[in-house]
């Protein structure tokens, strides 16, 4: 059976295909006109001229494009960065940090803190000096 197809699965496409045909040409036949009055109160319809309507559906998207990369870039460009594709990002801040490398003052003769649990003390210039 195999490379062959079934009488069954044949008919059973035909079917389907006939039936979704009848039922969206029965839709077709059978939809008609909307014949509905206008609302009392409601005013006479104007025409809308077509660049009006351009002018909101494309010209109103592309201009808040258009402030919004203004916002993102504008202010790079100010402090003289380079925003090109491939430019080297802005040098790294530490802020509040050290301007130099002697501006660390180096700890008070004796200043010790305890590791944890234990007598031995553990100087206390900083980085990673944990202990097991």
């Amino acid at each position: 059976m195999t490379g062959t197809v079934s009488k069954h699965a044949v008919r059973r496409t035909t079917t389907l295909v006939l039936s979704t045909a009848a039922l969206l040409a029965t839709t077709a036949l059978l939809s008609g006109p909307a014949s509905a009055e206008v609302p009392v109160g409601w005013g006479p319809t104007y025409d809308v001229d077509p660049l009006f309507v351009l002018g909101v559906l494309v010209g109103v998207p592309v201009l808040l494009f258009v402030l919004i990369v203004a916002a993102v870039y504008l202010p790079g460009i100010a402090r003289g960065e380079r925003v090109a594709p491939g430019a080297t990002g802005p040098e790294d801040q530490w802020l509040g940090g050290r301007r130099e490398a002697g501006e660390i003052a180096a700890p008070p003769a004796g200043a010790t803190t305890p590791a944890l649990g234990s007598s031995e003390s553990v100087p206390t210039d900083g980085g990673a000096s944990a202990r097991w």
